[in-house]
């Protein structure tokens, strides 16, 4: 899980690739609770007119238990885009590719290795198994979107395999459903037929997430062009029966020509608060000039950054 949602585009919904219209690379990384979860996502998105879509791939790796676990999941994507009225139009998208997950035997602890003083720093009496220590599983994912140039929209369905991720037993991998929306509102007028880019807006958001018994809902909003060139945006989570806060994300972005860098700070507002350490996450993507003039009914999608 990214809390900037937008700045990895292609793990939160395949279907934004080619939303930017030229060619977009994207990078993101994340420190969660004192390294316990560290991830990083890189991808690379770009429309293509002969394919009347996009084209995208993505890779993200999670390390978890400081490394006893590592999770890679590549994926290639196609996104196809059409006008469905003259100011709504709607991207489609497939994704196909592979899950390696990895574990470190030798970086476990296990409960006879403690007794009330600590660690008794002695090896495991546990039959531990000689293999596998990774595991290649196939991967499968489907997304839409639908915007204009004041709304967007859209549904995404990941693991669609349920791929099978056990080393020792068999466990499948639940789906992901993510639901995502949001707005983009200028606080100043425009005048004339063209927008303004340093137009002031505000941008209120919501993201639905569910995998397994697992559920989250974001609540969000980002104010761009308040200072020139900043954005600073708020986020609110909660969990399980949308009762439950999990914590509070503060983002600040900053948009240097073709170039966007922004870091958030999730702090723990549930039981974990003063604990956790809270979460770090940085982002950088940088926006290619188009090579060739566009269709001009290809519209890119005016949705956060970060």
């Amino acid at each position: 899980m990214f809390s900037q949602f937008y700045a990895t585009p292609l793990y939160t919904n395949p279907a934004l690739a080619g939303s930017t219209v030229c060619g977009r690379f994207a990078v993101t990384y994340r420190n969660q609770w004192n390294n316990i979860f560290s991830s990083i996502s890189a991808s690379y998105d770009e429309h293509i007119d002969r394919l009347s879509g996009g084209l995208g791939l993505t890779v993200t790796n999670l390390r978890e238990g400081g490394g006893a676990f590592s999770t890679t999941n590549v994926g290639i994507i196609y996104s196809y885009s059409f006008q469905l009225t003259e100011a709504f139009s709607v991207r489609t998208a497939v994704q196909a590719g592979f899950i390696h997950r990895s574990i470190d035997w030798n970086n476990l602890q296990f409960p006879d290795q403690f007794d009330l003083f600590g660690s008794t720093g002695l090896p495991t009496g546990e039959n531990l198994p000689e293999t596998p220590t990774s595991r290649f599983m196939e991967d499968f994912a489907v997304g839409i979107v639908g915007y204009s140039d004041l709304f967007y929209a859209g549904f995404a369905i990941h693991h669609l395999s349920t791929p099978d991720e056990g080393f020792m037993n068999t466990s499948r991998l639940p789906m992901k459903f993510t639901a995502h929306a949001g707005a983009v509102l200028d606080l100043r007028p425009t005048r004339g037929r063209f927008r303004d880019p340093n137009t002031p807006t505000i941008s209120p958001n919501i993201i639905f997430q569910q995998q397994g018994v697992a559920r989250q809902i974001n609540y969000g909003v980002y104010v761009n062009n308040i200072v020139p060139m900043m954005v600073f945006g708020l986020w609110y989570r909660q969990t399980i029966a949308f009762n439950q806060p999990e914590s509070i994300t503060f983002l600040v972005g900053i948009r240097l020509n073709s170039l966007r860098i922004g870091y958030t700070y999730d702090l723990s507002i549930n039981g974990l608060m003063g604990l956790s350490g809270g979460a770090h996450e940085f982002s950088m993507a940088y926006l290619l000039p188009c090579r060739t003039p566009r269709a001009p009914r290809i519209r890119a999608i005016r949705c956060p950054a970060f």
